[in-house]
């Protein structure tokens, strides 16, 4: 649906072809799209000339001599279509206003959800669907949209309250997205939860993607075009919206999608954090680290704990999994086989192309799981050695990193009967971000009191 900056670039490419222009004649040929008194619509316009076009929010005014106003919204897919063309109209026209010059103003909508409604300079305004609208969303205070989204809405999610056209007019389905990941909002967090620092965020975003965009000539999404020849190039510089898998130039992270209200949205799961969702402890750290001691530590203390790699392994076992692996390694996967496996990461060594569809595969399906866990229980805590490259950093309030030295490593991993000649890399495969504040080092070359004594101060556990 076209949103402000659509509507605004209709209005300004609209306003020099057809302001001056006189109606001769009026056709509707889909009766629906008149909202008002069907017969007057038809005969009140003749004889009437264009004076000027404005608009509020998504909502386009159609001024004319003799002091009437056509108000419209063009919903889904309407467009207005100038032409001086003999014959103009088309399939999909819906309205037709036929000019004394031989010019000719259509109103096409494939999807039939436009509307027009006639009424005047005086009354317009007070229209209940253009009274009920808020202030512009490219033109709101911070302390009115504290008030509304915190106070009056304050148990609604964020991007819903974005789209109520009555909180603030002119933001759709595209700039909600592009204003929540500028300003690092989840997409679910409530009004309530919504800090004043990102209420300035909001209002500021909003402003700057609004204005950028106008200045663009909006986005031409999918069929919408704002008018016959004439393509927005916001589309060349969103962010975020539809851009599902692609990844985040912020953090890597590859972008999320998930349905608020029935609309798709678009986000990153680590700049954009489901506070909700923060609040398990995550182990990590390099192969033969001493992460299972450290989960083992934890579940003493009453965790739930899990291991990635056994969720990986469950994964494996699904028929539906089992086929699609098998499908990208070329032979009958079963994760059960050791020399099936062995050969599964002999091809991946020797392939990065395949190991990255792997991964590609079962990255998601593996977040799907921990999302589940992390959901069903308070007090959980799980091991993911590949933690910070499969961006899973927005479950963990903490992330507990294991240090240790690399004699100790290999001495880990003789103790396991891995055979380290086969290619596995010791430290040197082991990459995190050192300025991350979530990151606590745990030093696993002493003793077990060593240890857990660091565990216990990193989770402020009381023995």
């Amino acid at each position: 649906m076209p949103e402000l900056p659509e509507v605004e670039t209709v209005i300004n490419i609209l306003r020099p072809l057809i302001k001056g222009k006189t109606i001769n004649h009026v056709e509707v040929f889909h009766d629906r799209l008149i909202q008002s008194d069907l017969p007057l619509f038809k005969t009140a316009l003749i004889g009437k000339t264009f004076l000027d076009i404005t608009r509020y929010g998504k909502f386009i005014f159609l001024h004319l001599s003799d002091d009437l106003v056509i108000i419209t919204h063009l919903r889904m897919e309407g467009k207005f279509r100038y032409t001086t063309s003999s014959e103009p109209r088309i399939k999909h026209t819906s309205c037709l206003f036929d000019f004394t010059d031989g010019s000719h103003l259509a109103f096409d909508d494939t999807r039939k959800f436009g509307l027009m409604y006639l009424t005047n300079e005086n009354d317009y305004k007070d229209v209940k669907m253009i009274a009920k609208l808020g202030v512009e969303a490219n033109k709101v205070e911070e302390k009115d949209l504290a008030t509304i989204i915190k106070k009056i809405h304050s148990n609604k999610v964020i991007k819903e309250l974005l789209l109520d056209q009555s909180i603030m007019a002119g933001i759709g389905n595209i700039y909600a997205d592009e204003t929540l990941y500028a300003s690092k909002i989840h997409p679910l967090t409530r009004g309530k939860d919504i800090t004043d620092d990102k209420i300035v965020d909001i209002t500021k975003n909003a402003k700057v993607i609004l204005d950028k965009a106008i200045e663009l000539g909006g986005s031409t999404i999918h069929s919408f075009h704002p008018s016959e020849g004439v393509d927005g190039r916001f589309q060349e510089v969103l962010m975020c919206y539809g851009r599902e898998g692609d990844i985040c130039p912020n953090c890597g992270t590859k972008f999320h999608k998930i349905f608020v209200g029935g609309r798709g949205t678009t986000f990153c799961p680590n700049c954009q954090i489901d506070h909700d969702l923060e609040k398990a402890i995550g182990v990590t750290g390099p192969i033969g680290s001493g992460k299972s001691t450290v989960l083992s530590y934890l579940k003493d203390k009453g965790y739930i704990v899990a291991s990635a790699d056994e969720i990986v392994h469950e994964l494996y076992r699904e028929i539906h999994i089992k086929k699609k692996i098998s499908r990208i390694f070329g032979f009958e996967f079963d994760i059960d086989n050791k020399a099936l496996t062995e050969k599964a990461r002999q091809i991946m060594i020797a392939n990065p192309s395949t190991k990255k569809m792997v991964e590609d595969y079962i990255y998601p399906q593996v977040e799907q799981k921990i999302e589940l866990l992390v959901r069903q229980n308070p007090k959980v805590a799980i091991e993911v050695p590949l933690l910070f490259k499969a961006h899973y950093e927005y479950f963990f309030k903490k992330i507990l990193v294991v240090q240790v030295s690399e004699s100790s490593q290999l001495r880990n991993l003789n103790n396991r009967n891995e055979n380290i000649a086969s290619g596995k890399k010791l430290n040197a495969d082991f990459h995190y971000d050192k300025d991350n504040k979530k990151i606590v080092l745990i030093d696993n070359n002493g003793d077990l009191n060593h240890l857990h004594k660091q565990i216990d101060e990193a989770l402020k556990i009381e023995e």
